[in-house]
């Protein structure tokens, strides 16, 4: 068994569905995973643009997911603490939650959605930064899946 995941219903590098991005109604897309290690006591989500003018720019992160999950389901709620207790954090666009792609120009970039299965949970003091919660999630994952998509506006 391998650690997989696959987002809404793209195949993997695939253009995701305008109803995700900020040209459409901007909500979450429905994320799946199965057979995570079963040492795995949270499971971090991160969702990046890695092609952004700058810098890589952050979309979604959000942690406290428990390792019996094996879905988020589209439209998570801009929230810092979901009802499921999952948290999230702020992205680079300034809120908690989900920000869907929207990048400048009509230039198509790649998205990737990364979660990693932590061997202990994180606690409070560690996820104050999210770079430093990313770092500290790559010494501390049994495994990580990584899926990617495309978007450019028309």
């Amino acid at each position: 068994m391998s650690f997989e995941m696959h987002v809404d219903t793209i195949k993997y590098g695939d253009e995701i569905s305008e109803k995700y991005t900020c040209s459409g109604q901007n909500i979450s897309p429905e994320i799946k995973w199965k057979d995570a290690p079963s040492s795995t006591k949270e499971i971090v989500l991160f969702m990046d643009d890695p092609d952004a003018p700058r810098k890589s720019f952050n979309h979604w992160c959000m942690r406290n997911i428990q390792s019996s999950v094996g879905t988020i389901h589209e439209n998570v709620p801009i929230a810092e603490k979901t009802d499921e207790g999952w948290i999230q954090l702020k992205n680079d666009f300034g809120k908690n939650g989900y920000g869907g792609p929207c990048p400048p120009g009509k230039k198509t970039h790649k998205y990737t959605v990364t979660l990693y299965a932590l061997v202990r949970p994180l606690n409070e003091s560690e996820t104050v930064d999210r770079e430093s919660m990313r770092k500290l999630c790559e010494t501390l994952m049994v495994k990580k899946v990584t899926w990617m998509f495309t978007y450019g506006k028309k």
